[in-house]
């Protein structure tokens, strides 16, 4: 498909200028100012939180690992569960709710309750889609609902789109879709209410195209969310991931294009391209399907469990706040513990930087009892439980 301009005003481009954030989508504009003031009052910004792990795609390079899918005997999230996460992050300072996956959130039965109520709790839901279910209706209901769409779109080529999916007819389908979107005008506002999220990888290494779709990006005020794969689970191969100083090339390339066309000046950072900054480790929380707590959706750090300790005493545990001391400014612990090459697989990844806090600072009893809780989800945790392992 060519990508047809049909923005005329280039405000967002001036703006930026002065204020890179302003290019990014609203719900993630976490400038550096913000998150430092958050930070000095211990205020939570973001909550990132799981629907279902039942999708119609197969993307090659899906970076889900077991503690995302639905499977064992560890008990799912409700659809009052994740309000009365809403509600506990809110209380915290959230004004963003995530929906990341595990797979596609539009296929969950309470879906659309749990949107309706981050809106009428006056927070922003940001949705990672396929878009498969984003027939005329959903995009009027979730515009009007104050809603920001991350749309799935790896290549202007369909056939490739289809080839990454792994089904057929997902590249003229998804075309469709980022049209319909435009034309609603979610990228009307700045910031905007409309990205697009393309994963760099070898089935897509059409740098010029990825290049083009970037300026087109740019020139209609949709965030470009363009990165290089999360090597975890089926994207944890040797063969598949993107090296490192490839990574930081393609990175490079991009800033340059919005150096010379757009007048817009930043340092690159990985993994990130268009000068996005993830800071989300210093303000935000993620709860998996099962109400396990981690630092970030790419899986990071394990923190505690929602079914034995509040959002709130997981927020203030001792080895949280350890995790979100130090300023992320867009840093991706989740890549660079492989590009470093650890030798460890699976959850004990996740576990590998609190034991070497552990070793220096003690134990954190909110996190010991959630891994507990973790690796014993039918066992009933008590307060002497958790006197335990202090």
């Amino acid at each position: 498909m060519r990508l047809e301009k049909f923005l005329t005003t280039t405000e967002h481009l001036e703006r930026a200028k002065e204020k890179i954030e302003v290019l990014w989508a609203k719900g993630v504009d976490f400038s550096r100012e913000e998150v430092a003031s958050a930070k000095e009052q211990n205020r939570m910004l973001l909550l990132d939180m799981d629907f279902t792990s039942d999708c119609q795609l197969h993307c090659y390079y899906c970076d889900r690992t077991p503690d995302r899918f639905q499977q064992g005997n560890r008990e799912m999230l409700t659809t009052e569960d994740r309000k009365n996460l809403i509600l506990q992050a809110k209380e915290l300072g959230a004004r963003t709710v995530e929906f990341p996956g595990s797979g596609e959130p539009m296929i969950d039965e309470g879906f659309w309750e749990v949107i309706e109520f981050v809106h009428l709790n006056g927070m922003t839901p940001v949705i990672f889609t396929s878009g498969w279910h984003l027939d005329d209706s959903a995009i009027d209901r979730l515009y009007d609902l104050g809603a920001t769409i991350f749309l799935k779109y790896n290549s202007t080529n369909p056939e490739i789109n289809d080839d990454i999916v792994m089904v057929k007819g997902y590249g003229e389908y998804v075309d469709k879709v980022l049209k319909k979107l435009v034309a609603k005008g979610l990228s009307g506002s700045v910031p905007t209410r409309l990205a697009i999220d393309l994963v760099m990888t070898p089935r897509n290494e059409d740098l010029e195209d990825v290049a083009n779709i970037f300026r087109w990006c740019r020139e209609n005020n949709v965030h470009n969310y363009i990165s290089t794969l999360i090597p975890e689970g089926i994207a944890d191969r040797k063969s598949k991931l993107f090296e490192k100083n490839r990574a930081y090339s393609f990175v490079k390339h991009l800033a340059k294009i919005d150096q010379e066309e757009f007048g817009l000046q930043y340092e690159p950072v990985l993994p990130m391209a268009g000068g996005y900054r993830c800071r989300q480790v210093n303000v935000g929380l993620f709860v998996n399907l099962y109400g396990e707590v981690y630092d970030c959706n790419g899986l990071g750090r394990f923190l505690g469990h929602i079914r034995v300790n509040s959002l709130k005493d997981i927020w203030n545990s001792r080895y949280a706040r350890h995790v979100r001391d130090k300023e992320q400014d867009g840093h991706c612990a989740v890549r660079e513990r492989v590009w470093d090459e650890t030798q460890l697989k699976g959850f004990d990844r996740k576990l590998e930087d609190y034991y070497l806090w552990e070793k220096v600072n003690g134990s954190d009893p909110i996190l010991l009892s959630g891994l507990r809780k973790r690796e014993n989800p039918n066992e009933l945790i008590t307060v002497e439980d958790l006197n335990e392992v202090k």
